[in-house]
């Protein structure tokens, strides 16, 4: 029998939270005897084989929420959903599959979604004028996830990055949903954030097995948040204005479009690692590798909160200007670090 969503929330979320603990002191144990872990290389320099099964030890306990607590249908479709990309996404960790079979499985993932009527159908109101996208939605609701997940994706390259840009996009819809006085159907997000700062620690290695979330743990939780920022600015479902979605996590967002612009002028594979990451260059100029994350992340809260009050006090067109205004000074500033290091070395 599901338990009903009272005041005993929180007790429930707590019991969660220290499953969570335990799941990932054997999660740790079990990835290294399977051999799921992380090796160094030229890219990652980190120190010894760490465990990828931060996401795992996440998504085991996302189980158990889902079996103790009652939610809604669409929170359940989303889940299921996403279970989809968390088994490809483990067997990239495991295996290195493709990119042609991971995208392969992001749109079928997508259409699933669509199929049940989580998509993207207009982008709210601007000067009175509601702007429908018709057919056009089906094709942004897929460009929307995708490339969510592959912004979270590539940020998973510090402790702590990938992880804190989700923090960052779970709070901003929870506070944009509150300040627009809509507070129920809210406790998956809670129940993330709970699981979530118990993987922190762990990714630092504080009190706990140092472990990685992994491409499972990255794309899965970037497939939740995307999904999360199109149901609840569903024109039936509206917890805030759909111009928010672009704030609920602007770094990412910001980075994911500059190295994806940056590869394709190269002429390069968009979907193919490399070091031109925000982060990397910052650690490329001598910048303290455990500060990185702590400035990105508090810079892209501090942003978040800044576009929603643009959003606030002067409207939703002039907050998407802004938001235009924010990424070109931070493809200027990507371009300006990167001409720095190309110069010094």
């Amino acid at each position: 029998m599901k338990l009903p969503l009272d005041n005993n929330i929180l007790i429930i979320l707590s019991i969660l939270f220290f499953i969570n603990i335990i799941l990932i002191y054997f999660f740790s144990i079990f990835g290294k005897n399977i051999n799921l872990v992380d090796i160094p290389n030229e890219r990652k320099t980190h120190i010894g084989e760490i465990p990828l099964v931060g996401g795992i030890s996440i998504y085991a306990s996302f189980i158990l929420f889902f079996l103790l607590i009652d939610t809604t249908s669409a929170h359940k479709i989303i889940f299921l959903t996403s279970l989809i990309i968390f088994s490809v996404s483990l067997l990239d960790d495991k295996f290195n599959i493709g990119i042609a079979e991971r995208l392969f499985f992001q749109v079928i993932s997508c259409l699933i979604l669509i199929g049940f009527g989580i998509k993207i159908i207009d982008i709210g109101d601007y000067a009175n004028i509601n702007i429908h996208l018709g057919g056009f939605g089906v094709v942004l609701t897929c460009i929307t996830i995708i490339a969510y997940m592959n912004a979270i994706n590539f940020a998973d390259g510090l402790d702590g990055l990938a992880s804190g840009y989700v923090m960052n996009c779970l709070f901003s819809i929870i506070l944009f949903s509150y300040l627009n006085n809509n507070t129920s159907n809210l406790e998956p997000l809670y129940f993330l954030i709970i699981v979530l700062s118990g993987f922190i620690l762990s990714n630092h290695g504080f009190l706990l097995p140092k472990t990685f979330l992994g491409d499972c743990g990255s794309n899965s939780l970037g497939f939740l948040i995307s999904c999360y920022l199109i149901y609840f600015t569903l024109p039936d479902n509206r917890y805030f204005h759909p111009i928010l979605t672009l704030w609920a996590a602007p770094m990412p967002t910001f980075d994911f479009l500059t190295v994806f612009t940056k590869r394709i002028i190269a002429g390069n594979n968009p979907f193919k690692p490399d070091r031109i990451h925000i982060h990397y260059l910052l650690i490329n100029s001598n910048f303290p590798n455990k500060f990185i994350p702590i400035l990105l992340v508090i810079t892209s809260f501090i942003c978040s909160i800044s576009g929603y009050l643009i959003f606030y006090y002067l409207g939703a067109l002039h907050s998407f200007i802004f938001f235009l205004f924010l990424f070109f000074i931070y493809l200027f500033i990507s371009i300006t670090i990167n001409s720095t290091i190309k110069k010094n070395s």
